[in-house]
C-alpha cells in the first residue's frame, strides 16, 4: 500500500491528539466488487464515536480552490458539477452504506458505534456569499 499523503497524516494526527485510535488507508470492497479506501478511520472506544475522514487535495502544493460567484458566472457550473471532473470527492458518499452495513469495519456496527461522523477535508473554499446557494443545491461538502 502506498504511503499516506500529508493531508491524511495531518488528519490522523488531529484524531490521535483527541484520543482516538486511527487507521489510515482503511481498505474496503465496494458494491461493484472493486476496492477503495477510507483515507483515515478514527475510533474512540470509550465514546463509541467513529470518524470516517475523506481527503481530497487538488492541484499543486499550497493551492486553494475558491468557489465564488465570479467563478460560477464565468464557468456556469455548480460546485457538484465542478467536482465531478476531479477525483469525485463527493462520490465517496455513495459508498457509505456499504462501509457501515457489510461488516467492513465492525461485524456488529450498532453495538460498537453510537456516533458516526463523516469528516471531509479539502483545499476547496466556498466563499461566504456562496454558502447558501451551495447548500441549497445539495452539493455542500460540509
Amino acid at each position: 500500500m502506498s504511503e499516506i499523503m500529508t493531508s491524511e497524516a495531518i488528519i490522523e494526527a488531529r484524531w490521535i491528539l483527541e484520543g482516538y485510535w486511527t487507521k489510515p488507508r482503511y481498505a474496503y470492497q465496494t458494491k461493484k466488487g472493486g476496492w477503495s479506501d477510507i483515507d483515515v478511520l478514527s475510533y474512540n472506544p470509550e465514546t463509541k464515536h467513529l470518524v470516517i475522514s475523506e481527503s481530497k487535495v487538488q492541484g499543486r502544493s499550497k493551492a486553494v480552490f475558491a468557489w465564488t460567484k465570479e467563478y460560477e458566472t464565468l464557468k456556469g457550473q455548480k460546485l457538484h458539477e465542478w467536482e465531478e471532473g476531479s477525483d469525485n470527492y463527493l462520490g465517496f458518499i455513495g459508498n457509505l452504506r456499504t462501509i457501515v452495513d457489510d461488516a467492513n469495519i465492525f461485524s456488529d456496527f450498532d453495538k460498537y458505534v453510537k456516533k458516526l461522523t463523516i469528516h471531509f477535508v479539502s483545499n476547496y473554499v466556498i466563499a461566504k456569499d456562496m454558502e447558501d446557494k451551495v447548500k441549497k443545491d445539495g452539493s455542500s461538502p460540509s
